[in-house]
């Protein structure tokens, strides 16, 4: 069964409201995500409002049933399942990506599947399809900042990519979707059992790649077991700036394909960084859509997300960041129907060669000017940035041949933007990794470049961010 958020992020220790599916008997269980790739059981739920859901108790928990009515969003593209509000069972909540698991069960609430019966018995599960169909993904905010980086969750590019529903940004071949250029945010798919109409990656087919599990979710336990703390929040947060005050944060962190971004996202960021933040970008493709996020009318409450143009104005994200998808290159295959849908998805084996190895990001790699990093890996890509023919200050730590080929036909690049001082404040550093696949070759034990990649990644957040628990911009500038 499926199931979402009506809102794309909580405040830890808060309310939750999920919607679910109409016609439908079932129990809740909450997840997270541990060091290892599973899912761990994290608590149960407290029912605080149960809506037009029936609401009971079975074998010491709870069980829900929705009424019947329309699974399908109506002509306007909104869904109307019907919702229920709840906390989590245990006090201690903290900020952090949370995965509501809905699974079906008997009237005395025995699980029906071996998902439910996995969650019954509290064990780990994967976050992966086919079960991610039944799991919702919950942000939870911090009450108060905790930490010193601020991790921004992209939920925009989760839903750009889902074609549930009326459809996404981009047409679905399998399904024979065309493209629309406005979705809803409240719909199954945000983060966890989205549907796609995108190829598997050759180099981890098991999870989709535009999800959490596929590079948010290595991330998330790399941190964690470099015990370094984060505060969760999403694009939305980002964007309208109540709950999410950037000047209690050091760093700003950008992880996997945070693609799509608002002129308020970028406004902020920047006003960050000239204020002494910094941005660690773990990525590819950043910020290289426009969007607009934006409310239902007074009879609605539907949150919904508007693509704005191909991308940004001369590829001026660039000023910003440092880089830009549009001097680099993608490589994603080819779709033919009658040779069975996507071909061609390997891409060649192409490296970063490095062209200084005396920075400070490559600390103790033992990389030297020309070594060529994550070629056997397939580190560049799917999707790599570029820098643009006009200097902007980026230092080059490791750059690409061309790309020829794959689409755009640039060359990937990673490295650093360190901005002079212009009116009394350093401003903050940008670090930009410059391609989707950090994440997945950081951990990946398999990888040969996979220590190299976890000695750069750690070197930024030690420079970036240190050991100091004191938040503020002013503490920025005094620790780099």
């Amino acid at each position: 069964m499926r199931l979402y958020p009506l809102a794309p992020a909580y405040d830890a220790g808060g309310v939750f409201e999920l919607a679910v599916e109409p016609g439908r008997r079932f129990s809740i269980a909450i997840y997270r995500q541990g060091i290892e790739e599973a899912l761990v059981f994290h608590c149960g739920i407290r029912v605080e409002e149960c809506g037009a859901i029936a609401c009971d108790r079975a074998s010491g928990q709870w069980v829900l049933t929705s009424p019947h009515g329309q699974a399908a969003p109506d002509r306007d593209g909104v869904w109307r399942w019907p919702s229920f509000r709840f906390r989590f069972d245990r006090d201690d909540a903290t900020t952090g990506v949370y995965v509501a698991v809905a699974y079906e069960v008997r009237a005395n609430g025995e699980p029906v599947h071996p998902l439910g019966r996995r969650c019954a018995m509290r064990e780990p599960i994967d976050g992966l399809p086919p079960d991610s169909k039944s799991m919702a993904m919950l942000v939870a905010r911090p009450p108060r900042p905790c930490a010193s980086i601020a991790y921004i969750v992209p939920i925009a590019t989760y839903h750009a990519y889902n074609s549930i529903g009326a459809g996404g940004f981009y047409h679905d071949p399998v399904r024979r979707k065309k493209r629309v250029m406005t979705v809803t945010l409240l719909r199954p798919g945000g983060g966890f059992g989205a549907q796609f109409g995108e190829p598997a990656d050759p180099y981890d087919p098991r999870s989709p790649r535009q999800q959490f599990a596929h590079w948010d979710a290595k991330f998330v336990r790399w941190l964690q077991t470099k015990n370094i703390a984060c505060d969760f929040y999403t694009d939305l947060d980002l964007d309208d700036g109540e709950r999410l005050d950037l000047s209690q944060y050091r760093c700003v962190l950008s992880v996997g394909h945070h693609e799509y971004w608002s002129r308020r996202m970028r406004e902020r960021t920047a006003g960050f960084i000239a204020d002494g933040g910094h941005h660690a970008i773990f990525s590819g493709n950043t910020c290289f859509r426009p969007i607009e996020f934006s409310r239902g009318g007074a009879a609605s409450s539907d949150l919904r997300m508007t693509r704005l143009a191909e991308n940004w104005p001369g590829h001026d994200e660039s000023d910003l960041i440092g880089l830009s998808y549009g001097y680099g290159g993608g490589w994603w295959g080819e779709w033919r129907l009658l040779r069975g849908g996507w071909i061609r998805k390997e891409r060649p084996a192409v490296g970063f060669r490095i062209e200084d190895a005396s920075h400070w990001a490559l600390a103790g790699t033992q990389l030297r000017n020309g070594d060529i990093l994550g070629a056997e890996d397939r580190l560049v890509g799917y999707e790599v940035d570029g820098l643009p023919p006009t200097s902007n200050g980026f230092h080059v730590l490791g750059k690409t041949a061309v790309l020829d080929g794959w689409d755009v036909g640039g060359r990937g690049v990673f490295g650093v933007l360190e901005r002079t001082v212009e009116s009394g404040v350093q401003p903050g550093i940008v670090f930009n990794a410059g391609t989707t696949d950090w994440a997945r070759v950081l951990m990946d034990s398999r990888a040969e470049s996979q220590t190299v990649v976890d000695r750069i990644t750690s070197n930024v957040f030690e420079r970036l961010v240190g050991s100091s628990s004191h938040h503020g911009r002013r503490s920025v500038v005094a620790q780099v």
